[in-house]
Formats: C-alpha cells, sequence, structure tokens
C-alpha cells in the first residue's frame, strides 16, 4: 500500500486528508486484474464462437454513464481507507459508497484526478529501499 495526500484544490499544497492506497501487488488489485481479464476472455470466446459458427457478432451497446460508474466501482476498491476529512461542512467517512462517489461524481472532480494520477504512476508504491 502508499499514501495519497490530497492537495488542496485551488492552492496545490497539501491538506491533511491522506488516503491508504492498495499497489499492484495488493490482493484487491490483483483481483480486479483477474476480473477484467476473465471478461476479455469471455468476450474474445463470443467473439471466436460466432467466426467459426458463420455468425455476425454484435457488439454491446455501451452506456456511457455507466461505463464510468462501473470504472468508478472498480477503482474504489483500491482505496482502502482515509484520514478523517469534512466535505461541505460535513464529515465525509471512509466507506465504500463515498470513494465510489469521490471517483464518480464530477463534483469531486479534483480529488479523482488526483487519486488516479497516483494509481497510474508506480513509483508511488515502490519503497525507498528498493534497489532497481
Amino acid at each position: 500500500t502508499a499514501t495519497l495526500t490530497i492537495a488542496h484544490p485551488t492552492t496545490g499544497e497539501p491538506t491533511t486528508w491522506t488516503m491508504q492506497i492498495a499497489g499492484p501487488g495488493h490482493p484487491e488489485t490483483v483481483a480486479i486484474a483477474n476480473e477484467l481479464t476473465r471478461q476479455r476472455l469471455h468476450l474474445e470466446r463470443e467473439q471466436e464462437q460466432a467466426r467459426v459458427n458463420g455468425r455476425k457478432w454484435k457488439a454491446q451497446d455501451v452506456d456511457a454513464e455507466q461505463q464510468r460508474r462501473d470504472l468508478a466501482q472498480r477503482f474504489a476498491r483500491r482505496i482502502l481507507g482515509w484520514s478523517p476529512v469534512t466535505m461541505n461542512g460535513e464529515p465525509f467517512a471512509y466507506t465504500r459508497e463515498n470513494a465510489v462517489r469521490l471517483l464518480h461524481e464530477p463534483a469531486y472532480g479534483w480529488v479523482a484526478t488526483q487519486f488516479y494520477d497516483f494509481v497510474a504512476a508506480d513509483a508511488a508504491f515502490i519503497g525507498s529501499s528498493a534497489k532497481g
């Protein structure tokens, strides 16, 4: 795991809000990768069956909003917890539902951007004692 310190959206200064994020080798991250692989293999199997049977394969219609929600739900699993924080004057405790809200609702886009940038940077998960 690694700790993400959320920066203030206008000043860029670090805040006291920190998140514990599952790294690439964390069981939750591995489970997500396995689910995605199973979905891809299932799709490839359907396409191959259609080809073998001489049928046209038609992709399912994708709803953009549902795709955004699915992505938020999947990535929210990598947020393992966060420090106490107040949003809009109210306590905003860590729950899986609140993690999904942070990654899905446009009002929290400034947090989602920091989260996605953090998980995309593998260096965040490499300890300082690692030799390369």
